[in-house]
């Protein structure tokens, strides 16, 4: 059984347009940060790397649709979980900012900046090679999710090793995840729907959005990155930075967040204004 003694409810700290989160800084001249969490968790999970960030550097974290104390959306693909972003970026009041994504959150964080005002991308353990592995993975697993939801996602939990993470992370994580069977078929129902084809022409255009807006592009990974992936993703985004923290789980950022907040801060201070495409 999924272990509920781990899961604390999350209380909103503050409202954007529908959605609850956390809000750090005060106003200066850099760019904004949004942070966006993955599948199952909340905006806590960026609770470490929130607390070392500049006292001038603002930031905000969210809850995604249907998760923390964000209520559900009508559907959950992708475009609309990017919509209801939106409007909790434009109710903060931030104008082009730098979207910080882990996971599938990555994958919002990515979609959002071939879409709207947006300064830079940080992209967290969300692959960008073929998508082929993962739409087929999601193909086989959907049965499964619907039969027996709990070994299920158990099993896919196991591959993130939360167990290497260090010890008062371990805790974290567990704690701010709240997986059920209807959020994950939710956000997963588009690609368990579309075929392989479909979503690769999917990531390409996307991508390619995000090249020919000039957005610099990081790429983190928690574990080695072959030198086949790192030639996918610059063949898309050829000024992208990947790098790999080899930590051995699914959040490198966790590993060091002071190192990770150095990261995305250094990077606030280099964009440049982001342009239209």
């Amino acid at each position: 059984m999924i272990d509920q003694s781990y899961f604390v409810p999350v209380e909103p700290s503050e409202r954007f347009a529908g959605l609850s989160g956390r809000r750090v800084g005060n106003p200066g001249d850099g760019r904004p940060l949004v942070f966006l969490h993955g599948l199952t968790f909340d905006h806590r999970l960026w609770s470490p790397v929130l607390d070392r960030l500049p006292s001038d550097q603002v930031a905000i974290a969210l809850d995604l649709p249907g998760h923390g104390a964000s209520p559900a959306i009508r559907r959950h693909q992708l475009d609309d979980v990017v919509d209801a972003v939106h409007l909790a970026v434009l109710a903060a009041g931030l104008d082009a900012p730098v979207m910080v994504g882990h996971s599938l959150g990555a994958m919002v964080a990515t979609r959002y900046a071939s879409l709207h005002r947006a300064a830079a991308v940080v992209n967290v353990d969300m692959p960008l090679q073929s998508p082929e592995p993962m739409v087929r993975t999601l193909h086989a697993m959907a049965p499964q999710l619907r039969a027996d939801f709990v070994t299920t996602w158990l099993a896919f939990q196991n591959s993130m090793h939360v167990e290497l993470l260090p010890e008062p992370h371990q805790a974290l994580v567990l704690g701010c995840q709240q997986p059920s069977q209807e959020l994950v078929t939710g956000y997963w129902q588009e690609l368990i729907e579309a075929d392989v084809e479909q979503v690769i022409g999917w990531m390409d255009e996307m991508l390619d959005r995000v090249r020919r807006r000039g957005l610099p592009y990081i790429a983190l990974y928690g574990r080695p990155v072959s030198p086949e992936v790192r030639a996918w993703v610059r063949d898309r985004l050829p000024d992208a930075q990947v790098l790999a923290w080899p930590a051995g789980h699914h959040f490198p950022h966790l590993s060091d967040p002071g190192r990770f907040a150095a990261l995305v801060t250094g990077l606030v201070a280099g964009v440049r204004p982001a342009r239209a495409a």
